[in-house]
């Protein structure tokens, strides 16, 4: 297990523990924790777990390169020195349940190079959460097809595995260590193309990662510039995927604004585009909820669906020109534009 952490001393409080309670022999399982430059107590908080579990190691480190992402430098740092075959991913904010790794483990059968997982939002308190919650599945429901369909787009760092001989015989994070972002997605890509081996992704809720859902428009803002920020960077076909449904989604906003103008001809003709883009997304979305046990995120569809095309359309555009700032750092898309601060 590898976690990469950056002043997380209070998301720390609940992996650990959730780190020491996994139902996996001991003798096999090897627990390596990063601490990316952390100016809290993290460094503390994982000395102090190494220090009551032999089969845990900490690593810091303590500088930026201008040509590697911090989060990936770090990964590739404890890849470099972990001793296991399958190296499992998540992030400081995930929670694991107790048979997380070994459901993960039984996904590698002969040929399965990469496992993509399922980090569902917790808690769901109010309408924000809920709302945050079904776009977050809806991504994780577009992983799960793409990869099903072996057209692999998108998958989640904070629960992801693949063995440490695929990463190395694709040269780890090389040609994609420079952007911020994409240390799971880009990554997936590139065992996707390089053909390394199988890519599966697994549903069973005892694989689930819960993650905390962003507390504020801030920090919403900052996470999703951040996922966007190399779109640039994706292959031509994926691209222009992204770039038709921008177009849709833009048209649809437009739409929606003609009719403060009295273009009531445009806004009926957009109303039936937008109908018919939420009648298949609402479709392809009960199948997986299904699937992924999660029919009651659902009851928000609505009114989800409703602010979806200016959600899209915003970030989007911003991600294209705006930096972000996470865990104390400003950023731009790639790390030679980054600053600390």
């Amino acid at each position: 297990i590898i976690v990469c952490a950056r002043n997380e001393e209070e998301n720390l409080l609940r992996l650990l523990p959730a780190l020491a309670q996994q139902n996996y022999p001991l003798d096999k399982l090897e627990i390596c924790l990063v601490d990316d430059r952390s100016t809290d107590r993290t460094r503390a908080l994982l000395q102090a777990f190494v220090t009551e579990h032999s089969h845990a190691k900490y690593f810091r480190i303590e500088d930026t390169r201008a040509d590697f992402a911090p989060k990936k430098r770090a990964l590739d740092n404890a890849i470099r020195h972990s001793t296991g075959e399958i190296i499992v991913l998540t992030d400081a904010d995930g929670v694991p349940g107790p048979n997380w790794v070994a459901e993960i483990v039984t996904q590698f059968e002969d040929g399965v190079a990469m496992v993509c997982g399922y980090s569902p939002y917790h808690p769901r308190a109010n309408l924000w959460q809920n709302i945050l919650a079904l776009e977050y599945f809806s991504l994780a429901a577009v992983a799960a097809g793409s990869i099903g369909a072996e057209r692999p787009l998108t998958c989640t760092g904070s629960n992801l595995a693949y063995r440490r001989s695929a990463y190395f015989a694709i040269n780890g994070f090389e040609g994609i260590a420079h952007w911020i972002s994409g240390d799971d997605d880009l990554l997936l890509h590139k065992m996707h193309e390089q053909r390394v081996g199988q890519i599966k992704f697994v549903a069973h809720a005892a694989a689930h990662v819960p993650v905390h859902p962003p507390r504020s428009w801030k920090e919403l803002q900052a996470r999703r510039t951040r996922y966007a920020s190399k779109g640039r960077h994706y292959k031509l076909g994926v691209s222009l995927a992204l770039a038709a449904v921008y177009l849709l989604n833009l048209f649809l906003c437009g739409g929606i604004l003609a009719a403060s103008f009295g273009e009531m001809k445009i806004f009926f003709f957009t109303v039936v585009c937008g109908l018919s883009k939420a009648g298949f997304e609402f479709f392809y979305l009960k199948q997986a909820a299904q699937w992924f046990g999660e029919e009651d995120v659902l009851r928000y569809f609505p009114l989800a669906a409703l602010v979806h095309p200016f959600y899209v359309v915003y970030f989007s555009t911003r991600a294209q020109f705006a930096g972000f700032s996470w865990r104390g750092e400003a950023f731009a898309a790639r790390a030679n534009n980054a600053a600390q601060a």
